[in-house]
């Protein structure tokens, strides 16, 4: 569970608490509260050490079990209250930083074309050789800061406008790679932080959009990383491209590439949890619901294992929200809508303020399911809540799921209301530059 402010930390251990208190004077095993939770027993543990985040269906189902009256449900909400504030106010500290980030960066970037697609012909990077250069421990150091400053970019804004600009640096960096003299000193490491660029550069091309390139930069990060024998960005890009085959109805090679992974490496129990996910949602996409499910449960459990100290620094990533979501996905794959909807929901509501991109790319998700399952006042709702992001967050990948629930909205008979609704997010959409057919180049 990513590191959470101290206030909301102690609030959600005292909420934790309360519940193991409420369960013993109710004189409950750990055991059948789960069972009246729909949870297994350690995950109850850990909620109740505040080591664990659960949704409202949780708390009320535990507020009945324990004869609460109520009192642990409403500490939930005050908990989700006072989250939601302090994330409101991170955000616009973190969104101004941001913005000044994104000007500084898109200022001083590499020069180049500003499409992507002009940089490839049928497929293939066009490479052209540059005058011999050196570089050294310092060039080493500034590719790390720009690849901190890209991610932080895709957290806020998106993929769209960042993808360039890595794309283009990833490409000047590589060219180099091929004339330049090198400190040997540093070698490896120039070689793993350009693989490192790659694996980035490969998930901001997904998002916004361009599947031919991610998957040849992909394939080049790898190469990259091997080189380098950086195993740990190796498993990250492999992850990336089991991720990306998935979303190209290629759920065959997902599942290879995850099992592939698991059968031939050591894994602590939170990359076992990340590859068991990769797993599970192949397996939803082939059409095996209750492998899918069954491996998704042993995901989660790995993953409240927790972090060791010798996981990579990447594994900040793999945490409640992106967890959630995937579960929701699960369940939509199996086109249980309802459920992935709830499910969608709880991971909006666990997605911190500053990630403005994943809040954006999981509404999008979350109006899809309710959509699908017909749920015409909660579907008008989150249209209020996506609105805001539109013209602000460059998403591709986030843009194509809406039209798709537009289009989906479109044969269904939605109120008047919604219908309006709906409408105006077409505007919205087309203006910020996402026309229906803008997105063809994206799988939904």
């Amino acid at each position: 569970m990513a590191r959470e402010p101290e206030p909301i930390l102690r609030q959600r251990q005292a909420l934790g608490a309360q519940l193991a208190a409420f369960r013993q004077a109710a004189d409950l095993t750990q055991g059948r509260l789960a069972k009246a939770a729909l949870c297994d027993r350690t995950t109850l543990a850990h909620i109740e050490k505040g080591r664990a985040r659960a949704d409202e269906r949780f708390w009320r189902a535990c507020d009945e079990a324990v004869g609460a009256h109520g009192v642990l449900l409403s500490a939930f909400h005050d908990l989700v209250a006072a989250k939601q504030d302090y994330e409101q106010r991170e955000n616009q500290r973190r969104l101004a930083q941001a913005r000044v980030r994104a000007q500084r960066l898109s200022t001083n970037g590499p020069p180049g074309p500003a499409s992507a697609s002009s940089l490839c012909d049928d497929g293939e990077v066009i490479e052209s050789p540059g005058p011999p250069v050196r570089l050294d421990g310092s060039y080493v150091e500034t590719l790390h800061s720009r690849i901190r400053e890209l991610v932080e970019l895709d957290i806020q804004f998106g993929g769209d406008q960042s993808s360039g600009v890595a794309f283009r640096l990833f490409r000047s960096v590589h060219r180099k790679l091929g004339t330049a003299q090198c400190d040997p000193r540093v070698e490896r490491d120039l070689y793993a932080a350009t693989g490192e660029l790659g694996e980035v550069a490969g998930w901001l091309l997904y998002d916004a959009g361009r599947h031919g390139l991610v998957r040849r930069v992909n394939h080049e990060a790898l190469h990259l990383s091997r080189l380098a024998g950086d195993r740990s960005m190796e498993l990250l890009t492999l992850q990336n491209m089991s991720m990306h085959a998935g979303h190209l109805g290629r759920p065959v090679e997902a599942l290879r590439i995850a099992r592939m992974v698991l059968e031939t490496n050591r894994l602590s129990p939170r990359l076992q949890a990340l590859f068991r996910t990769r797993e599970a949602r192949a397996l939803a996409l082939a059409g095996d619901e209750t492998a899918a499910k069954r491996t998704f449960r042993r995901a989660r459990s790995l993953y409240l294992d927790g972090v060791r100290d010798d996981d990579p620094a990447w594994a900040w990533w793999i945490n409640d929200q992106e967890l959630a979501w995937h579960e929701a996905m699960i369940h939509a794959d199996s086109d249980e809508w309802e459920r992935a909807a709830d499910l969608f929901e709880t991971s909006i509501e666990v997605t911190p303020g500053r990630e403005v991109r994943r809040r954006y790319n999981h509404l999008a998700s979350l109006f899809d399911a309710q959509v699908h399952a017909q749920a015409w006042c909660d579907a008008g709702r989150t249209i209020e809540r996506i609105m805001p992001f539109v013209d602000e967050v460059g998403s591709t990948r986030t843009a194509t799921t809406l039209w798709g629930a537009l289009d989906k909205l479109d044969a269904t008979r939605p109120t008047s209301t919604l219908r309006e609704a709906a409408h105006q997010l077409r505007s919205v959409l087309t203006d910020a530059g996402y026309g229906p057919l803008d997105t063809d180049h994206g799988v939904s």
